[in-house]
């Protein structure tokens, strides 16, 4: 405190993840994004513990210096006992949950883990999963990757206020093997549970960090050329052990439609 001035002194960070994710040439490793979502669910377990929720979780306010990451910007953080009603323009609109977008007047952490979860896709693809222009084009452009969602999927999503009034065309689910083709079976899976429709059913940040993406023992990267190349270049027992791989891949994958 000088001349009844307050001044906060914080460490410095080199850049945010945005930056790193523009000025990267190259798709990021698995095991590159694994150690940057290792740290940022860390810290989320740590806020959401102590009764806080973040809000406005986005590539920009989690600031990177040499390879460790922490979170910032918590000016709309807020705690998760508070009453309702909560703000509903809160999060930037690429990383907004969709019962936000549809102006629920009460949410939960949850709507970080949203957040996380479009990260986590951006982080493989290097380009945002949900790019609306509009909060109307914002809703549109995650019924064009998770499907319309319906009262059995979502009973009281169809009865938030905006529900009414936005009207929610029958697009398809796609699948998430064909938007992001370089990342394994337990991100998809992690991915898909993150970004789910329904609240309840997204994992919680402790739930997340213990999901397989994360043990690394269990984790089998997809093979990366086809089989016909496989047969002519590779040996035979890893031609077949990439054809095994590829045929567990497309069974495993239809089954995981939002």
């Amino acid at each position: 405190m000088e001349n009844h001035e307050l001044f906060f002194i914080f460490e410095h960070m080199d850049c945010n993840l945005y930056d790193v994710i523009r000025e990267r040439s190259a798709p990021f490793s698995e095991e590159e994004i694994r150690k940057f979502m290792l740290q940022i669910l860390q810290g989320l377990v740590y806020m959401h513990n102590n009764g806080y929720f973040h809000r406005d979780l986005k590539p920009e306010n989690l600031l990177v210096t040499n390879g460790i990451v922490k979170i910032a910007d918590f000016g709309l953080a807020r705690e998760v006992c508070s009453s309702p009603p909560y703000t509903d323009y809160v999060s930037t609109r690429w990383y907004r949950a969709p019962e936000v977008l549809l102006q629920a007047s009460a949410y939960t952490p949850s709507i970080d883990m949203w957040a996380i979860g479009a990260i986590l896709a951006e982080l493989f693809t290097l380009s945002p999963l949900f790019p609306g222009e509009t909060e109307t084009d914002q809703l549109y452009k995650i019924c064009a990757v998770l499907g319309t969602p319906d009262h059995s999927l979502w009973p009281e999503g169809m009865n938030l206020p905006r529900s009414s009034s936005f009207q929610f065309f029958q697009i398809p689910p796609r699948n998430l093997w064909e938007l992001i083709p370089n990342a394994s079976l337990e991100a998809l899976d992690l991915i898909k549970q993150l970004c789910s429709w329904d609240p309840r059913r997204r994992p919680t940040a402790e739930q997340a960090l213990q999901h397989p993406f994360f043990n690394v023992r269990k984790w089998v990267p997809r093979p990366l050329q086809d089989a016909s190349y496989s047969k002519m270049n590779e040996p035979s027992e890893l031609s077949n052990h990439n054809s095994f791989a590829r045929k567990l891949v497309r069974k495993s994958i239809t089954l995981w439609f939002f």
